[in-house]
């Protein structure tokens, strides 16, 4: 890509032109986000998809295989320009493939102009496994499971608040049935930690995770753990896998388990930036 073609992508024409609402139909993105339950799903999908409309100027279903080409081109400069993280970019074509997927089987026989789009393909799929290992990439849950399951468990809230801190937190499961209570928990100026066995420094708690942690502390026993049985006896590492498939289960997903969920939190770190040592 040109350098006139990167400064027009960082300096558009028209700063205050919003791409997303004019180069999304707003009942295409309506609809595509019936499927998910949390708010931070469909930003994280707003915000890459906005960006590719901005790169492009065009409207999503007009993309076309010199679109993705140029986007790949550019992102892989900015990778090698230390501008952001390999696995962000990986974050980026599976989200812009899992749209286009859902125009492809569900949206395609809806449009208006089909002089436009008879010749739209999912142009992201090809890209995706030189972006990322496979191996890494079976580690990764999609974003739209982790919603599902979390959705599933909003119900019991402990389940709830073990999952966010598995995957908000990177909490493994040995970690969170070690927890006590509360005194685990320490406050500092710039937000909450927590003390756990085996680990040099306190694990910061991110403020979603603080609040729903926070509610199910209202609810909460004082006993001999944080989290206990319908005995009110300190979980195992037993409980939690049985937990994990139940609950994927219910949200009809692939079974997983609760160290994937946590794998998820490092992925997520380290596809907005983070070094190994910060993770």
């Amino acid at each position: 890509m040109s350098q006139n073609a990167e400064s027009k992508f960082v300096n558009t024409k028209n700063k205050k032109f919003d791409f997303f609402k004019s180069c999304i139909k707003k009942e295409v993105w309506e609809l595509f986000c019936k499927k998910f339950k949390s708010d931070v799903t469909a930003a994280s999908y707003k915000s890459d998809l906005s960006e590719f409309c901005r790169f492009t100027e065009k409207c999503f279903q007009e993309t076309d295989f010199s679109d993705v080409q140029k986007y790949y081109i550019y992102m892989q400069k900015k990778i090698k320009n230390g501008q952001i993280g390999p696995l962000t970019v990986t974050k980026k074509f599976r989200e812009l493939h899992s749209f286009s997927k859902f125009l492809l089987e569900e949206w395609s026989d809806r449009l208006e102009d089909e002089s436009k789009t008879s010749s739209f393909k999912d142009y992201f799929e090809p890209y995706l496994k030189q972006l990322v290992k496979e191996k890494e990439l079976a580690r990764m849950i999609p974003l739209e499971h982790i919603d599902r399951l979390l959705t599933a468990s909003a119900e019991n809230h402990m389940v709830y608040t073990i999952l966010t801190l598995m995957y908000r937190a990177g909490l493994s499961s040995t970690e969170i049935i070690a927890l006590k209570g509360p005194e685990d928990f320490v406050q500092y100026g710039d937000g909450l930690y927590v003390f756990l066995k085996g680990r040099q420094e306190p694990c910061y708690i991110p403020e979603d995770a603080k609040e729903i942690l926070f509610s199910y502390l209202e609810e909460w026993e004082e006993g001999r753990s944080l989290f206990y049985n319908r005995s009110k006896n300190p979980l195992n590492t037993m409980y939690i896998s049985r937990m994990m498939k139940k609950y994927c289960e219910k949200a009809k997903i692939p079974s997983y388990s609760a160290e994937a969920v946590r794998n998820c939190c490092a992925f997520n770190l380290f596809a907005y930036g983070a070094t190994e040592e910060q993770v």
